[in-house]
C-alpha cells in the first residue's frame, strides 16, 4: 500500500505528459500564409551572354582574271561599298557591247513582227466582212458608166451606118454641121470642167471620183465630136461600099462592147455579193497565224539576248571587288597584275563596327521574343551601370542537344568598359508593365515546367495549378490560377493537399524564407 502511495505522483505526472502530447499531436499544424498582392510587373527573360567584337575576313573577287588595279594597301581604312580592286574587263566590255547590239536588233525585229500582225489582222477583218453599201453603190455607178460609154459608141456607129446607107440631104448636112458646132462647145465645156476638178483634187477639196467622172465626160464629148465630124465629112464626099462595110463591122463591134460591159458588170456584182468567201478568209487567217508565229520567234529571241546582256552585265559587276563593311585592311594578298579567282583572297579586312552580344535562349521562350525588342544588360564588374540593347537577329535553328536558340543583340550607346569576350547578364523585356498577383518565391513549387501552390480553404490544404511568369525581386507573378481572396501558404515544404492546418498571417515586413 505504501508502495502504491509512493508511485502515485509519478503516474500522475506521466498521465499529464501523455495527455499534453496527445493534445499537441491532434491540434492542426500552424502555417504561415499570405494573400496575393496585385502589382504592376515588368516581365523579362534572363540569360547570360558574351560580347563579340572585331571580325576578320578575306575579301576576293567573284570572277577569275588578272587584277587591273588594287586601290588599297596595308592599314587602309575603307567604307562599306568602297571599290578595293578591279579585275580586267576588256573582253567582258566587248561582249557587253555585242549583247547590246543584239538586243537592239531583236527589238527592231519584234517591232516589225508586231506591225506584220496588225496588217494581217486588218486584212482578215476586210476579208471577213460582207460588202459595204458604199462598195455596192460605187460598183453599180462604175458599171452604169461603162455601159453608157459602150451604148453611146454603139449609137454613133448605128447612126453612122444609117447615114452611109441613106446619104445625107441638104437639111441633114446643115443639121450635122450644127451638131458638130454643139459637140465642139460640149467638148470645150467638158475640158474646162475636167481642169477645174483636177485643180480641186490637187487641193484636196473634192474626191477623186469627181475627177474620174469629168475625165469620162470629156472623152465621151471628144468621141462624139469625132463621130459627128466624120459624118459631116462623109456628107460632102458621098458613100462608098467599103465605108458601109466598115460601118457595119463597127456597129457589130459596138454591140459586142455593150453586151460585154453588161456581162462584166453582172459578174462583178455577183463576186461582190459573194463576200466574204471562205477561201479568202482562210488565206487571211493563215497570214495572221504566220505573223503570230514570227512574232513569237522574235519575242523568244529578244528574251534570249536580253538574258545574255543581263548575264554579261552581272559578270561586269563581278569584276569590282567591294568592301562588305567598314573596316581596316590588314594585308594585301594579291597585288595589281596578279591573277585571282573565286575563293582566292585579295585582301584581309578587319571589321571595325559596333560589338554585338550573343545569348542562348531556351526554346520554350521563342514565342515571346522578336527582333527589335529591348533588353537591359549588366556586368558583374559594373553592377550599377546598366545599358540597353536591342534584338537584331534570332537564330534560324535550335540546338538539339541543349534546346536553345542563339539570339544576337546590338548594344545601344555601349559603355566604354564593354570589351570583346566579356560575360554579361541580359534581361529581355517581353512585357513592359502588366498588373499581376504576386506571391513569395517560396510559395510556388515548379516540377517539370508545371507550377503550383498550396492554399488554405476552410482549414484544409488545397493544391492549385498556376501559370506564372519569371520571378522578380518582389516574388513570382501569377498569370492564372489565383484570386486576390486566396490564402497562400508561404512555405509548402512537408505539407500535402487535404491536410488540416491553422493559417497564420505572415508578419508585415518579414521576408519569406
Amino acid at each position: 500500500m505504501q508502495r502504491l502511495i509512493r508511485f502515485a505522483p509519478v503516474a500522475l505526472l506521466l498521465a499529464l505528459v501523455g495527455g499534453v502530447t496527445l493534445y499537441v499531436r491532434s491540434r492542426p499544424k500552424v502555417v504561415e500564409v499570405v494573400a496575393p498582392v496585385r502589382k504592376t510587373v515588368v516581365e523579362s527573360i534572363a540569360a547570360a551572354g558574351r560580347v563579340r567584337g572585331f571580325i576578320e575576313v578575306s575579301v576576293g573577287a567573284q570572277t577569275s582574271g588578272r587584277l587591273s588595279e588594287v586601290n588599297v594597301r596595308d592599314g587602309s581604312l575603307v567604307k562599306a561599298g568602297d571599290i578595293i580592286a578591279r579585275v580586267d574587263d576588256a573582253v567582258l566590255q566587248a561582249q557587253a557591247r555585242q549583247a547590246r547590239v543584239a538586243v537592239a536588233t531583236a527589238e527592231a525585229q519584234l517591232a516589225q513582227a508586231n506591225r506584220a500582225i496588225r496588217t494581217a489582222q486588218s486584212q482578215l477583218a476586210v476579208a471577213s466582212r460582207p460588202p459595204l453599201s458604199s462598195d455596192v453603190a460605187k460598183l453599180r455607178a462604175d458599171i452604169a458608166q461603162n455601159i453608157a460609154v459602150a451604148e453611146a459608141k454603139r449609137a454613133g456607129a448605128k447612126q453612122r451606118l444609117t447615114e452611109l446607107q441613106t446619104g445625107a440631104t441638104r437639111e441633114e448636112r446643115l443639121q450635122i454641121e450644127a451638131q458638130v458646132s454643139q459637140a465642139k462647145a460640149n467638148l470645150e465645156q467638158a475640158q474646162r470642167e475636167y481642169l477645174r476638178q483636177s485643180a480641186l483634187v490637187k487641193e484636196g477639196a473634192v474626191a477623186q471620183q469627181l475627177l474620174d467622172n469629168a475625165e469620162t465626160t470629156r472623152k465621151v464629148a471628144q468621141r462624139n465630136l469625132d463621130n459627128l465630124t466624120a459624118r459631116y465629112q462623109q456628107t460632102k464626099i458621098g458613100t462608098r461600099p467599103e465605108q458601109i462595110a466598115q460601118a457595119t463591122a463597127d456597129l457589130k463591134a459596138a454591140d459586142a462592147t455593150v453586151a460585154g460591159a453588161k456581162a462584166s458588170g453582172e459578174a462583178a456584182l455577183r463576186s461582190l455579193f459573194s463576200m466574204p468567201r471562205p477561201e479568202d478568209v482562210q488565206v487571211a487567217r493563215d497570214r495572221v497565224t504566220e505573223a503570230q508565229e514570227a512574232q513569237s520567234v522574235a519575242a523568244a529571241r529578244l528574251a534570249e539576248v536580253r538574258e545574255a546582256l543581263e548575264v554579261g552585265q552581272k559578270r561586269l559587276d563581278d569584276v569590282l571587288v567591294k568592301a562588305p563593311w567598314d573596316g581596316t585592311v590588314t594585308q594585301v594578298v594579291t597585288e595589281a597584275g596578279g591573277v585571282t579567282g573565286p575563293n582566292q583572297p585579295i585582301v584581309r579586312l578587319v571589321r571595325t563596327g559596333r560589338p554585338e552580344i550573343r545569348i542562348d535562349v531556351d526554346e520554350i521562350n521563342l514565342g515571346k521574343i522578336r527582333a527589335g525588342q529591348s533588353a537591359l544588360v549588366t556586368s558583374d564588374a559594373f553592377l550599377e551601370q546598366k545599358f540597353e540593347a536591342k534584338i537584331r537577329e534570332i537564330g534560324s535553328q535550335v540546338d538539339a542537344d541543349r534546346g536553345t536558340v542563339e539570339v544576337r543583340l546590338d548594344p545601344q550607346n555601349p559603355p566604354e568598359w564593354l570589351r570583346p569576350g566579356q560575360t554579361v547578364s541580359v534581361n529581355i523585356i517581353v512585357d513592359k508593365g502588366t498588373e499581376r498577383l504576386i506571391v513569395p518565391l517560396t510559395a510556388v513549387t515548379t516540377v517539370g515546367g508545371n507550377s503550383s501552390a498550396l492554399i488554405v480553404d476552410n482549414g484544409v490544404i488545397v493544391k492549385r495549378d498556376l501559370k506564372v511568369g519569371p520571378p522578380g525581386s518582389d516574388g513570382v507573378p501569377v498569370r492564372d490560377g489565383l484570386r486576390e481572396t486566396d490564402t497562400v501558404i508561404v512555405n509548402p515544404t512537408g505539407l500535402i493537399a487535404g491536410q488540416s492546418v491553422a493559417p497564420k498571417p505572415m508578419e508585415k515586413g518579414k521576408k519569406a524564407p
